[in-house]
């Protein structure tokens, strides 16, 4: 069971579209399951003759506590430079899978009533608490309206920590009615692209949103970069505004950016802070990260016949370098050294950035790289801190090479291709490798999010004419573990998004 929570200002127009026919026509059967008097049925709408729900009545009893103690019910004008304050509708949608059961109005209803009274909107056998009524219109969801203010005092109330109580509600009902089990709430998952980005990034005729766009950038510039100013220089590169932010005696704090082109209604540009962004892009968990590993060595030269400013020497180098670096990380986590999984988890998303960024269309490679950068992201952080804490020296190694690997911009050339695909390989068994690190730690959205980065890697890696075939045994480090088959999808699977944050053609 999932569960979905937003805030909002007006409870009539909540109310009117979870009572209505929907966008598409989907909502059948509305009504009201729960109710925060215990007696839903006394709040269900009644039919007009023109087939809409008549909701005026349960909007005013829902809003009575509001108005009589003048709560504003519209937001407050807009003011440049600051943000619109969270209105006091609260809106929860719980949604269990589609293989699991039809549950009962009255189960529906008990999951609503152990959610509220956790998040401390209505506590049981609180009768000042807030208003709040429960709308079904599908079999397997239902949504809950309600107007955070108390009914005995007029006062606001602010739910702490609603998401994770959500959640907590979620498996806890999962196990009381037989559901379809899903993984506790560890604050490691991205900020996701709001309602009103997605529309934007639509009418802008751009495939993602300014949020998605900027992470990926964000997050090639932090392999690329072993400092702040080598950061915001190769985000520049790739066209995005950096807006440094630094204390009165101008010590650097952290940074926002910006998309081009992407402003607000007053012109001005529409900036995300890293940790919006991804809390290990935050400025001190980049320093973090920088300071976790030694930089690569000086590049060896190219030779005097060689135009270029990396040469076939420093070329072949760096893979067989970073070959070597991802099968010793493959070999500690096969030897079951957990102290270091984490580490080796989050440098592995470097390694994963690096090989996906160089080998451009110089391989398969171009045709998955966005998917599996995006989903091995999600894998990489460690449960309720995002980036761990500790560095082993394995993870180290790792980020060091993959350092050494992005600095090349490009691996072409069949010279290289060989080497290319070794290291792909090499690099679908570490991650095959996390996937079952991250499941026995019971992440099974991270989990799922390495299986299938790794079935990609896979996928491409094989020769042309054999993409049904498992990649032989000589070709994986020696001692890999078969992997439990962890959120797996077919090699076939359509590609994603770019993980190239140089990749600007593809942004219109």
């Amino acid at each position: 069971m999932i569960a979905k929570i937003s805030r909002g200002w007006r409870a009539g127009g909540l109310v009117r579209y979870l009572m209505g026919a929907g966008r598409f026509n989907e909502h059948t059967n509305q009504h009201v399951v729960a109710s925060w008097d215990s007696d839903p049925q006394r709040h269900q709408p009644q039919r007009r003759p023109d087939g809409e729900f008549d909701v005026a009545g349960l909007v005013d009893e829902l809003t009575e506590a509001a108005e009589a103690a003048g709560i504003a019910q519209t937001p407050p004008p807009r003011v440049t430079g600051q943000r619109v304050p969270r209105g006091p509708v609260w809106h929860c949608s719980l949604r269990n899978s589609a293989t699991d059961r039809v549950l009962t109005d009255a189960e529906w209803a008990e999951v609503v009533e152990d959610l509220m009274d956790r998040t401390g909107i209505a506590a049981r056998g609180d009768l000042g608490g807030c208003r709040w009524v429960a709308i079904r219109h599908a079999d397997d969801h239902v949504h809950i309206a309600a107007v955070l203010v108390r009914q005995d005092n007029g006062r606001r109330v602010h739910p702490r920590n609603d998401y994770l109580r959500a959640r907590e509600v979620c498996r806890d009902a999962e196990q009381r009615h037989g559901l379809s089990p899903t993984a506790p709430a560890d604050r490691t998952a991205a900020e996701p692209a709001t309602r009103a980005e997605q529309e934007k990034a639509q009418r802008r005729g751009e495939t993602e949103t300014s949020r998605e766009w900027l992470r990926r950038a964000a997050r090639t510039a932090a392999v690329q970069a072993q400092d702040p100013e080598e950061f915001f220089r190769r985000l520049a590169d790739q066209g995005v505004a950096v807006l440094p932010r630094e204390m009165p005696a101008g010590q650097l704090v952290g940074y926002a950016l910006a998309a081009p082109g992407d402003t607000n209604g007053d012109g001005m540009p529409v900036w995300f802070s890293g940790r919006s962004l991804a809390r290990d892009l935050s400025l001190p968990k980049l320093l973090e990260r920088w300071a976790s590993a030694p930089p690569p060595a000086q590049p060896l030269p190219p030779k005097a016949h060689e135009r270029t400013r990396v040469g076939a020497a420093e070329r072949a180098e760096a893979v067989v370098d970073a070959i070597s670096a991802v099968e010793h990380a493959t070999a500690a986590l096969v030897a079951g050294e957990h102290d270091v999984a984490a580490s080796v988890a989050h440098a592995a998303g470097d390694m994963v950035t690096a090989v996906c960024t160089v080998t451009g269309k110089a391989s398969e490679l171009d045709q998955v790289r966005r998917e599996v950068a995006e989903r091995f992201d999600r894998a990489i952080r460690t449960p309720g801190v995002g980036q761990p804490r500790r560095w082993a020296p394995v993870a180290a190694e790792l980020r060091t090479a993959a350092w050494r690997l992005i600095a090349l911009r490009a691996v072409a050339g069949p010279r290289s291709d060989e080497g290319v695909a070794q290291l792909a390989v090499a690099l679908a068994a570490l991650i095959a490798e996390v996937a079952a690190y991250r499941e026995s730690q019971q992440c099974l959205a991270q989990a799922a999010a390495a299986g299938h980065s790794a079935d990609l890697l896979a996928s491409a890696s094989r020769p042309p004419g054999r993409k049904g075939e498992t990649p032989a045994r000589g070709q994986q480090p020696a001692g890999r573990r078969a992997r439990p088959d962890v959120g797996r999808s077919r090699p076939g699977a359509a590609p994603g998004r770019s993980g190239n944050g140089d990749d600007r053609g593809r942004r219109r």
